[in-house]
């Protein structure tokens, strides 16, 4: 089984699972998963986990989004895109870019956001696309998410292009239907490219096609290991003879390891790492980290948020 991440830039028209099943059977292994549903009308970053990688995912999916999109005012629809039936229609007026910059920073900061109907966000335990799909009646669902930025790329109106910097959880779609009912138009998502995903960007990424024609090896070359899969939380390295206690979940203290490369006063996320270079477990450290250096042996340094099953090790240590 591999263990890893990839990069992959989603082409329009494929879903998420589609990128899953492509994965699965070039690599001939079940366990794939992804980081965050992409709609199929969108492209962009898509970060797919493949074998313990899965075990990555809380972490990788709340992380912060990048989206480059298209709005375009004066018609709403049911589905917030271009492809829903229409609901509404209006004439878009005469905005100018100074109006709708001003509309733009009313939506920054922490909102309360109305879940598209055509989700798959659940509501008695049925996704919501599939009660809508039936024609049932679907209460309207809010979430807080929190947009960081709104920055205007081109204003062509009644179209708009926009970066939106904002939390894990956005629905893109649902912005651009509620700035559509605050001006009194109505708007739909026109397109959207996910640029970003933490601090994993759209130009590192590789492509479904790349994919597709290439054979086992060379996906192989593509794949970055778990160590790179949290980019900018420190490592710390741990001794040999220590992995069975840290696998049994045993407390993690000062004696285990033998190297960092964390110098900061505690309380943040980290990974440890194997004397093979490999990923071992998620690490929460006490505020009262101080100085690594300072640090007795027996001092206790954090608790586990995830202990990395590595088969191997297990059958060395069994």
């Amino acid at each position: 089984m591999v263990d890893g991440i990839v990069l992959l830039d989603k082409p329009r028209g494929y879903t998420s699972h589609d990128l899953v099943d492509k994965l699965r059977k070039i690599l001939g292994q079940e366990r794939v998963g992804h980081t965050g549903i992409l709609d199929p009308l969108a492209t962009g970053l898509m970060i797919m986990l493949l074998g313990k990688g899965t075990l990555l995912s809380p972490q990788l999916t709340g992380a912060d989004k990048v989206y480059r999109a298209k709005f375009f005012f004066g018609r709403a629809t049911d589905t917030y895109d271009g492809e829903g039936k229409t609901i509404a229609e209006a004439d878009p007026g005469n905005v100018t870019l100074e109006e709708f910059g001003r509309v733009c920073q009313g939506f920054k900061g922490k909102i309360r956001q109305i879940v598209p109907p055509y989700s798959a966000a659940k509501h008695d335990g049925q996704k919501m696309y599939e009660s809508a799909r039936r024609g049932e009646d679907i209460p309207e669902k809010f979430k807080e998410v929190e947009l960081y930025a709104i920055d205007i790329d081109s204003f062509d109106w009644p179209r708009v292009g926009l970066t939106i910097r904002c939390s894990a959880g956005t629905y893109v779609r649902s912005l651009a239907h509620e700035m559509g009912m605050k001006l009194g138009c109505g708007a739909y998502l026109e397109s959207l490219v996910r640029e970003a995903v933490g601090e994993f960007t759209i130009d590192q990424a590789v492509t479904a096609e790349q994919v597709e024609n290439e054979d086992v090896a060379a996906v192989n070359r593509m794949i970055r290991p778990l160590t790179e899969a949290l980019p900018g939380w420190p490592k710390i390295f741990v001794r040999a003879e220590y992995i069975r206690l840290i696998i049994q979940g045993r407390p993690f203290i000062k004696k285990y390891f033998y190297s960092t490369d964390y110098r900061g006063p505690g309380g943040c996320q980290a990974m440890l790492i194997d004397d093979k270079g490999k990923l071992l477990a998620l690490v929460q450290l006490n505020y009262s980290w101080g100085s690594f250096d300072r640090l007795e042996p027996q001092d206790t340094l954090g608790k586990y948020i995830r202990i990395i099953d590595e088969s191997h090790f297990r059958e060395k240590l069994a």
